[in-house]
């Protein structure tokens, strides 16, 4: 499933306005594009995994979250450099079902000399939705059903792929005025019950941490 989401989508604003998640939402001018020869990402499966159900708490590769899951979930970390933004070092931590049915992933970056603001990360959050989660890279195929505020303060996105047949939730938030951190857990749709409540497990032990 993950690698349909790797498809570049550049109409946030269109998705904004589609979505009515909030109106005249564009990136400031401070986030720059990233430049086009920017490396290729490096990849790290070095987190333990097991081949039992035992259920663990893992962590991100930046200490800025944990949660519970069950150890034979696949682990792949990513250090993204710039290739989203020229002014945001980006990193993903990626964790797969064993039948690859539901993902649960988060991508953090930190800004090189400018403080996030609500409008900033908010344009962030849907650049990175469209990013990584359209099956199409065209406008409209996801789709925020609703925006809420967590207990925590981050900002929620239910979300669906029309063309993919998956839905998700992401969740996103700044740290600090430099941090962004976008959390996301998404499913098929025809996903097995047992799946499905081992996400919402992961949901439920999700805690912050304070980072390195």
């Amino acid at each position: 499933m993950r690698s349909q989401y790797r498809m570049l989508f550049a109409f946030v604003v269109l998705l904004v306005a589609a979505a009515c998640v909030c109106s005249g939402t564009t990136l400031p001018t401070q986030i720059a594009p990233a430049a086009t020869d920017q490396p290729a990402p490096t990849t790290n499966t070095s987190q333990p995994s097991s081949n039992n159900s035992d259920v663990i708490t893992v962590e991100d590769q930046n200490k800025l979250y944990i949660f519970d899951i069950p150890a034979d979930w696949s682990y792949e970390s990513q250090d993204l450099g710039n290739t989203i933004y020229s002014d945001v070092n980006m990193f993903s931590d990626t964790w797969t079902s064993p039948d690859g049915s539901a993902v649960i992933e988060g991508i953090s970056g930190r800004s090189q000399g400018f403080n996030f603001d609500g409008t900033t990360s908010t344009g962030v959050a849907l650049d990175l939705l469209n990013t990584y989660y359209s099956s199409t890279g065209k406008e409209g195929d996801i789709r925020i059903s609703k925006t809420s505020t967590a207990e925590d303060g981050s900002t929620r996105f239910d979300w669906s792929s029309s063309a993919g047949d998956y839905s998700g939730i992401s969740w996103f938030e700044v740290r600090e005025t430099r941090t962004f951190l976008m959390w996301t857990v998404d499913w098929g749709n025809g996903t097995d019950q047992a799946i499905l409540d081992i996400v919402d497990n992961a949901i439920n032990t999700y805690q912050k941490q304070s980072g390195q």
